[in-house]
């Protein structure tokens, strides 16, 4: 039992630091009359989680066809019949049984526990992980409500059923106003509603909530990177790297904030070292493969987006690396599809939709690929990538006249991005302005020297 309530533990959130709840543990004391006894584990359960002061007790009878195992709680008032479970294997019976303990001490871990399960049905139900967090609402402190309402958002937003997901986030926020995550997810949600200025005003929100934990802080320096509020995002990342030194969390946060700022070599290894800490198992890896298939290497994009797939299912951010990776490798079909899957978990990703404008002009589709890359500005007005697409689309088009006013709108929304530069002195150059080319030139060597220069972490 031990075993299964570790495994079930692990795969949650660290709620210390997320919820601030510091309660003591439930005790767990099963009994096997005659046989042997499992009293120990009340000093592990006892360090393992943090709940009030609930007792859980049992005994294991042996019976003609197996075994059967009765659990009751106890505290102060009353005792109750938590669960009676019946198996031939005392192995799985202890498993099983994990369960209902932890839906008495701890209903929070159980419902990610169900969730992590049920999250792979098509189309997803969630029943188990909705009942849990059920629970949890009725009997849980006030304090672990926008917790378990967060979660209930979640759950239906991924059934599609937006506008109740939205209720849900905003009965969240207001049973948690500080909770910057809950504004977040309130974001996908209008994001998949295609309303994209509302998602980025509660992205803004989350980022104006102070954060105190590194990992909330590194969760806030991802945020303001996507939000392309740069110098925010490293001023963030140093600062949970500096209370964190060794989190893998805030080295992917790192990660995420040197990609946005188009030190591509440097973020590839903070990506590196997030995932050698395991962060990987309970965060979500950072843009590993987007970080080689922009420094032009194809085999390890496609090694670092074929592990996110494998670890993390194929999430939004792990197709989208894939997209980028094939991309990269010559495989521009395929990445229009990955763009496609991609794009269809979440519409307001613009680093996806640009991804797949650059997959429709690698295969020639050039009226499309201009109609892609203007959806991409819609979206999201701030990626240079977008607007140096567009401007190549236009001079595959024959319209290269238009081109240089698109180029320096990239340079415009993001003065480091070096292609937008060679782009644009390219483009005179080919219009006859060497001139005008010159200076532009010059620019893009002196921006890549840069952004080959690494950041320092303080």
């Amino acid at each position: 039992m031990l075993d299964a309530l570790l495994a079930m533990q692990r795969r949650a959130p660290t709620l210390k630091e997320l919820r601030g709840v510091d309660a003591s543990a439930a005790l767990v004391d099963l009994q096997v009359p005659g046989r042997f006894s499992l009293q120990a584990i009340v000093r592990y359960v006892h360090r393992l989680l943090r709940i009030p002061e609930v007792h859980v007790g049992g005994e294991i009878t042996r019976e003609e066809q197996g075994y059967e195992l009765t659990l009751r709680s106890r505290d102060q008032r009353s005792v109750t019949i938590v669960g009676v479970r019946r198996s031939g294997d005392i192995g799985s019976l202890l498993a099983a049984a994990a369960e209902d303990v932890l839906r008495v001490v701890d209903p929070w871990i159980l419902a990610h526990h169900y969730f992590a399960q049920e999250t792979g049905e098509q189309p997803p139900e969630f029943t188990r992980t909705l009942a849990t967090l059920e629970h949890m609402l009725r009997h849980a402190p006030a304090a672990e409500r926008p917790w378990a309402l967060n979660m209930q958002g979640i759950c239906l937003m991924q059934q599609r059923q937006l506008m109740q997901a939205i209720e849900r986030f905003r009965d969240a926020v207001a049973a948690g106003p500080q909770l910057p995550f809950i504004h977040q997810n309130w974001a996908n949600a209008l994001d998949l509603m295609g309303r994209f200025d509302e998602a980025r005003a509660h992205r803004v929100r989350a980022l104006e909530i102070p954060a105190r934990t590194a990992n909330l802080i590194a969760n806030g320096a991802i945020n303001a990177s996507l939000l392309h509020r740069h110098s925010q995002a490293l001023a963030l990342a140093r600062r949970g790297l500096a209370l964190e030194p060794e989190s893998g969390w805030a080295w992917s946060a790192w990660g995420y904030v040197l990609f946005g700022l188009h030190h591509f070599e440097q973020a590839a290894g903070a990506c590196e070292r997030s995932l050698a800490s395991g962060a990987n198992e309970r965060y979500g890896s950072p843009p590993l493969a987007m970080a080689y298939a922009a420094l032009g290497r194809p085999e390890k994009a496609l090694a670092a987006a074929l592990d996110e797939i494998e670890r993390a299912g194929e999430t939004e951010d792990a197709l989208k690396g894939m997209g980028f990776a094939r991309l990269a490798a010559g495989d521009a079909r395929g990445a229009v599809a990955n763009f496609d899957a991609a794009l269809a978990n979440a519409p307001g990703a613009g680093d996806a939709a640009y991804g797949r404008a650059d997959a429709l002009l690698a295969l020639g589709e050039l009226e499309l690929a201009l109609a892609h890359y203007e959806r991409a500005v819609a979206v999201d007005p701030f990626y240079p990538q977008a607007h140096a697409g567009w401007a190549h689309a236009l001079r595959a088009l024959g319209r290269i006249e238009e081109a240089p006013a698109r180029f320096a709108v990239a340079v415009r929304v993001d003065s480091a991005y070096a292609p937008a530069y060679r782009g644009w002195a390219d483009t005179l150059q080919a219009l006859g302005h060497s001139d005008e080319a010159r200076p532009l030139f010059e620019r893009a060597e002196a921006v890549e020297r840069q952004n080959r220069e690494p950041l320092p972490l303080r």
